[in-house]
Formats: C-alpha cells, structure tokens, sequence
C-alpha cells in the first residue's frame, strides 16, 4: 500500500510537469507545422483555422499582434528552446505546497521579452486529493502580448493541449507583467524635493559650524550675523518636556539639550529656519542616551521592545504572504511550535502603544492642568499631535508612492504602490483611513490604521481627561463604561459575523484559500481590529493609571513584598493567558467556539493593557527588581527616539526585501531570523535619516509656530511640575 502512495505520488510529479512544458512544447511543434504548411496565413487565421484542432477556441481572446508575434517565434527554434527555458516550471514539492514555478527572470528579459505572472489553479483532486494549488506560474511572453492576451494565451494552450480540466488561469487574477520602469514626474519631483531638504540640512549645517569658529574670521555680512544668532541660541536654552506621542521617544530625555527657541526679536526668520534643519544639532538630540529626573525610565525599553516585537511579527506575516515560498507546509509546522506563538499574537505589540498613548496624555495633562487650574489652550493641544505626526507620515507616503518602484526588480517586483495612495492619500491626512476605504488592503501604506486610531482616541481623549480633573468619580464612571461599551460591540460584531479570533492553521490550506478569495480573518482586520471602538479599552487603562500616577505624585509607596510577588505572578499568567491560550487549537486538541472567540476578542486586549499597568507602577515605584533595570537601560533611550519613523518605514523595508527574490526562496527559523536582524537595522537606520532630515526639523519649527505664552506653559509649567511629582528612574 505504501508503495502504491509513492508512486502515485512521483507519477503526479511527473504528470504536472508535463503539463507546463508540455503546453509550450506542443504548441510549438504544431505551430511550426501549420506555418510551414500555410506560409501565406497569418497566425492569427492558423489558429482560427479548421486545419488544427483549435475550434472551440475564440481566438478573438488574444489579439492578432500577440499571435503573429508568437507564431515567429516558433519558426525560430533556438530563440523558442531559451523562451521555454525561460518558462516556470513545476518545481520539486509541489504535493507540500510549492506552488512558486517562477521560471528566470533574467533569461526572459535578456531576451527582449516580456516576463508575467500568471495565477493559475490546478486541479488533480482526480488523482490526488492534496492537488489543489493556486500556482503562480512564470510566463515568457513577446512583448505584443498584454497581460489579457497572456492569461488567455494560457487557456488557450491548455484547451489545445486537452489539460484544461487540469490546469486553467485564475478567473479573479489578471497576469502580471514586468514593464520598465521610467522616471516620471513624481520620481523627478520627490527627487528634486529631497535635494532641496539636502541643501538645506547642508547649509545649516554650515552655519552651525560657523558659529564655532572664531567669528572675525567669517567675511561674508549674511554669514557672520547667522553665526551669531546660532551661537547665541546655542548658548542659552531650557531643557523640554516628555513628548506625549508614544511613538515618538521622549524628548525629556535630554537632560542638558539647548534646544529653547529663541524670541522673534533676537533672529529673522530665516536664520530660525535653518536651524532647525541642521545636522550636528539634530544627530546630538537623538544620540543623547541621558535620562533626565522627568522621565519614566521603563517606557522607553517598552517602546523598543514593542516596535521590535512589530518588526518580528511582520517579517513572519509577509513570509507567509509572500507567493515565492517553496516549502509552505513547512512554515505551517513551525508555526505550530509553542515558540512561535508570541510572534503570531505580536498584534498585541499595538495594544502596548495605545496603552502607552493613554498614559502619556494623561499624566502630561493631569500636571499641566494642576499648574493652570485645569485651563488648557485645546486649539495648541490638537495641533502638537498633529504637526508631530503628520509632516514625516506624508513624507513616507511620498517615499512610498514615487522613490520605491525604482529600488527592485524580479518576478514579483509589479506591486502597485500608486493607485491606493494617489486616490486615498487623505484620508490618511485626516486620520481616518481606518473607516475609508472599507478594508485594510485598499488603504494607503495600510499599515497606518494605528495611526488613525490613536488620532482618534486623543481626539476624545479631553473629555476623559476633564471628567477625571474636576470629578474623579465621574471620571473612573465614564471609563468603566466605555470599555465596557467596547467589549459589548467588540462580542457583538465576532458573534453576528462568526468571525474567528484565535489563528487557525486551516487559513492557511491552499483548498481553503482557494474557495475563501476573502478568508475571515481579512473581515476580521476590517471589521474589528482597526475599528477604534473594538480598541479603545488599553487606551482608557493608560489614562487612569496616568491619573493614578499623578495623584500619587513623587511619594513613596509602600507595600508588602507579598502583594508585589502576587501582583507579578497574576501579571505574568495574565500575559501567558493571552500570547498562548491559542496553543492547543493548532494541533486539533481544541478548536475554539464561537463564545470562546467573542470573550477572547472583547477581553483579551484589555486584559494585556492591565499587565501592563502593573509593570509600569511597579517599575516607577521601585517594585520592579531586575524587570525595570533592563526596561529603564539607557541604551533604549536613543532607539525609542526613532520608534515612531521606524514603524512607518520597517513594512516599505520587508516589501523591498521580499519581492526582489528572483527565485523560490526556501524558510527556515535560522533565514527568519537572518531575515529580521537585516530588515531591523536596516529599519532603523532609515528611520534615523527620515528623523533627522524630516521629522526633528518640523518638531524644532513647531517652538516658533507656537505663541511665546502657550509654549511658555508646555515648557516651564509642565516641566517644574515633573521635577515635584515625579522621583527621579
């Protein structure tokens, strides 16, 4: 019997191989014969012809220019033998899932032809039932033929060769063809934009280097009174406040940084501009690892962590989502592994940042409002969140849309990153891309759908802020309420819908995906998991542990060792529960119910966010031990000054990487981590050049923007009110 199974198995190895070359191959010795027999009648009239077996066939599906370009070249047998080389191929695998018969890339176009993708189904359930596989075949094509005409070329071929019953393109995917890419407008504007940033980053630069020479030695007038101005700002200045952005590491960090803007009367305009673009300021800001006495120390190694955790997660989604893989059964069964499941619920790394964005905005707010008696200037406290976000966001999408099509090329380097951004681009200026477009797939750099959240939730963030101020009691009502409110809407939703919550290895069986074009867990990222009213409740957590930590101020907390050993002990089984209680569904011992899922998807967020809260009083309060000392290293402190750019840029990174495989590209934990170590540095180091050239210069532009009042009170007021209430990590 098992010897049966073997050789049914190479017999269906060999079968579909056939099937490819054979395709080509026949077509072109028939082809051959019917050109040589016929030379006065175009291909086009050969394949419509009664003479060869190709009447059922519409020949109108393939334009003329595609066929006549086809039949010359199988009158020309050597150039054919290099386009059939060029050809995918079933590959070695294909019965564990190697669905990537790429064909090369490079042969194909040194030919002078035309490289596509087709998505194909095969179907040899007849002879084996594994044999389902959506395929994505690598197809040589002249280069008259349009994607269409290739697609239906195929059939064409298949019907021909009397294997359509086998082999037949997708009805719902076009081929994709590779074209060459030319420099257009948008390539020569962002170009010409990033220069002119260049340019002034360089002068400066310049300027600031001036200023510490000896100024008599400076000849021009313009020159010699920018220095001045320069030297003179650098010589006074205050230190600044923790920024509330939780993406974007604190800038009270910088103990001892002159960074103050100076006051309209002593610098024109121009000279405070340049300013804020220059380079040795800007590097020494973000290479200044000092922790001052305003800062909580932990939440920077939580921000480090947490985009490492990011970064981690999507490395492993975008190999599973990639169509060059050849050994996909494989990677399903590391993700079986009890290891891996923290990096397939690394969605919970999000959850850490809204919690972070609550208790940053409260408990930065909570201080001001002691100092002003609860008055804030709202307009000023909108417009901070704004411009500290938005001017490096729109860069990146930028970046995305005009310099990125130009950095790969292969057999999957045909990614649109245009249509989605040029005809939704504001709705991420609005930061409401969570809601418009309908799904997370048609958004532009869709990654951005925490961003929208976030802008939302500081949005509505005054009115718990005032409830908690004035009343506290109206306060903790009001926040019980609205995570409850969450949690009905949240179960509601995943049990109207049956929507699945935990990850389930059956999403990723090629049968599966095959008659689910849209599976559920894509309703499930559109429906709930960018919708802020299913991810309000960490946020919430974050500003009452921020008013607690207020109220309490710099006293000491005493408490009795055994309530802190149980508080981690309960912390950790919290966040156990969480990362793995899914563990037993990936090997058949449990498949959730529909009220497992409804009570795993309202809690479960708000669940992590409470562990979390303990960690953070722990740490601050000095019950963290040996938990805080790694959070609170210094080290962090410069790595969470580039979290924020780092997310923007990381997913542009793994897209940049993934789809320049010119091959099958074979996974293993060993390449994963290979994979994700690179795409880390590199992410970080181009979220160091986007911080330095776009997003510091706008934050050091935004001190003059502000009115001398206003930014008098985020500065001086907010800042003599940490050192009283906050004891120094």
């Amino acid at each position: 019997m098992h010897t049966m199974v073997i050789s049914r198995s190479v017999m269906t190895c060999h079968i579909i191989r056939m099937m490819a070359v054979g395709l080509l191959l026949l077509a072109t010795m028939d082809l051959t014969t019917a050109h040589n027999k016929y030379p006065g009648i175009p291909a086009y009239n050969i394949l419509a012809s009664d003479h060869i077996p190709f009447t059922q066939v519409q020949p109108s599906n393939v334009s003329q220019q595609c066929l006549d370009a086809f039949a010359q070249l199988v009158t020309n047998i050597t150039k054919a033998a290099y386009v059939a080389d060029a050809m995918g191929k079933p590959a070695a695998g294909a019965l564990v899932g190697n669905v990537a018969w790429i064909g090369h890339y490079d042969e194909c176009k040194s030919l002078k032809y035309k490289y596509c993708i087709v998505q194909m189904h095969v179907d040899g359930t007849s002879i084996d039932p594994r044999l389902a596989l959506d395929v994505s075949w690598g197809v040589c094509a002249p280069q008259e033929c349009s994607p269409e005409d290739v697609k239906n070329g195929i059939n064409l071929l298949a019907k021909y060769a009397n294997i359509s019953q086998y082999i037949t393109p997708n009805a719902k995917a076009m081929a994709v063809c590779s074209h060459d890419q030319t420099y257009d407008a948008g390539f020569i504007g962002m170009v010409a934009f990033c220069s002119i940033i260049l340019l002034v980053i360089l002068q400066s630069s310049l300027i600031e280097t001036a200023s510490r020479i000896k100024l008599p030695k400076l000849t021009s007038p313009l020159l010699q009174l920018q220095a001045e101005s320069f030297f003179e700002t650098r010589r006074r200045g205050d230190k600044e406040e923790e920024d509330d952005v939780p993406l974007i590491g604190s800038e009270g960090n910088l103990a001892g940084q002159n960074v103050v803007v100076q006051e309209p009367a002593q610098q024109n305009m121009v000279t405070r501009l340049l300013q804020s673009f220059s380079l040795t300021s800007n590097t020494a800001k973000l290479l200044d690892s000092k922790q001052s006495d305003r800062s909580i120390g932990c939440l920077n190694g939580l921000r480090v962590i947490s985009m490492f955790w990011v970064i981690l997660g999507h490395t492993l989604v975008f190999a599973l989502v990639t169509p060059n893989i050849e050994n996909p059964l494989s990677l399903i069964k590391y993700l079986k592994r009890f290891g891996f499941q923290a990096i397939l619920n690394a969605t919970f790394s999000v959850d850490t940042f809204f919690f972070l964005s609550g208790l940053l905005v409260g408990f930065l707010t909570f201080m001001r409002m002691a100092k002003t008696d609860g008055k804030i200037p709202w307009f000023w406290f909108y417009f901070h969140r704004f411009w500290r976000l938005t001017p490096v966001y729109m860069f990146t999408i930028l970046f995305f849309m005009y310099l990125v099509p130009y950095m790969g090329k292969g057999p999957f380097w045909f990614f649109d990153t245009k249509t989605a951004c040029a005809k939704y681009w504001w709705t991420n200026l609005l930061y409401i891309n969570n809601f418009y477009p309908k799904t997370i797939d048609a958004e532009c750099i869709g990654w951005t759908w925490y961003l929208a959240n976030d802008m939302q939730f500081f949005i509505v963030s005054p009115i718990f802020l005032m409830s908690f101020f004035m009343l506290p009691i109206v306060g903790v009502i009001l926040v019980i309420v609205t995570i409850l409110a969450s949690f009905i809407v949240t179960g509601t939703l995943v049990g109207y819908y049956d929507l699945p919550v935990f990850f389930n290895m059956e999403y990723l069986e090629p049968k599966y995906i095959h008659d689910h074009p849209h599976p559920p867990p894509m309703d499930f990222q559109s429906m709930i998991y960018g919708k802020p009213y299913c991810r309000i409740s960490p946020y919430l957590v974050g500003i009452a542990l921020g008013y607690i930590m207020y109220k309490i101020g710099n006293r000491k907390v005493k408490m009795n060792p055994i309530i802190a050993l149980l508080g981690w002990l309960i912390t950790a089984a919290i966040a156990i529960s969480v990362l793995y209680g899914n563990y037993p569904s990936l090997h058949g011992n449990y498949l959730p119910s529909l009220t497992a899922n409804v009570i795993y998807a309202s809690v479960s967020r708000f669940a992590w966010s409470i562990a979390l809260a303990w960690i953070v009083f722990a740490c601050k309060y000095g019950y963290g031990g040996w938990i805080n000392n790694i959070l609170s290293w210094s080290g962090w402190v410069v790595l969470s000054r580039l979290t924020y750019t780092a997310y923007l840029v990381h997913p542009i990174v793994l897209f940049t990487f993934y789809l320049n495989f010119a091959t099958a590209m074979d996974f293993s934990i060993i390449l994963l981590s290979v994979y994700f170590v690179g795409c880390l540095g590199i992410s970080y180091g181009l979220a160091a050049v986007f911080s330095i050239a776009i997003e510091y210069p706008c934050a050091n532009i935004e001190k003059f923007l502000m009115p001398k009042d206003v930014q008098s009170k985020r500065t001086v007021d907010a800042s003599s009110s940490s050192r009283e209430t906050i004891q120094k990590s």
